[in-house]
């Protein structure tokens, strides 16, 4: 898409904000290449937004930390943890047993009665998503998703409700594109006419206000293990 927008503008776009579909390591890298400040959700966010699944390892210069502070070992791929990405790397983290965050770690255990686990990680893509997750719970991040979903969702919805267009009618991709083109431009064409009519024209964008902070995901709760009764 974005290269379609260089064929026709000349340039790239400063900012790209995307939902967690496209938040993969191969877009995350091209808008790098690209100098596109990243506001792309990852498929992990809902999941961190909600507390239901947090951020458990934190990836930095040296090496990656796990939620218990425990700095990870790369160690080499075996017969238990078979590799699942080429860039990724396998890291073995320690003190398991007694870690008050295990209760939310996806990590797994080679043997049940070992004191380690072992998680595989890309560590460039934690650290592009490590950039992206601070771009969108910045201010202007927080007013960039409020845009989109005002802007572009809330138009998606006029088409397909308001003008009941909930299928596509032609085959091939330039019928195709041209048929959601002419749609947009009766969507636009009718907000237009309807702008006149009532005399007022909307300007359909949020803007932050001055005291608004940083958002913060919810606070991980470190949760005491019971003792077993022998």
């Amino acid at each position: 898409m974005n290269d379609l927008y260089f064929k026709y503008y000349g340039s790239y776009p400063s900012n790209e904000c995307d939902d967690a579909g496209y938040g993969n390591y191969k877009n995350y890298k091209y808008m790098q290449e690209h100098n596109i400040k990243s506001y792309v959700k990852f498929q992990q966010w809902e999941g961190e937004a909600s507390g239901k699944s947090p951020q458990l390892f934190y990836t930095f210069d040296d090496g990656v930390m796990c939620l218990n502070t425990c700095i990870g070992e790369e160690v080499p791929f075996d017969y238990y943890h078979r590799r699942k990405s080429k860039e990724g790397k396998l890291y073995k983290f320690v003190g398991c047993n007694e870690c008050k965050y295990s209760y939310k770690c996806k990590a797994k255990l080679k043997h049940k009665e070992d004191d380690n686990r072992y998680y595989e990680l890309v560590p460039e893509y934690e650290l592009l998503k490590e950039e992206s997750r601070n771009n969108l719970l910045s201010p202007k991040g927080i007013e960039i998703r409020i845009n989109r979903s005002i802007q572009v969702e809330g138009s998606f919805g006029q088409i397909k409700n308001n003008m009941s267009y909930v299928r596509i009618r032609r085959r091939g991709l330039e019928n195709v594109a041209a048929e959601i083109m002419l749609m947009c431009l009766g969507a636009n064409i009718r907000r237009c006419f309807k702008s006149f009519e009532e005399n007022k024209f909307k300007k359909n964008c949020w803007k932050v206000p001055n005291d608004l902070h940083k958002e913060k995901f919810p606070y991980v709760k470190p949760k005491e293990k019971k003792l077993s009764r022998n």
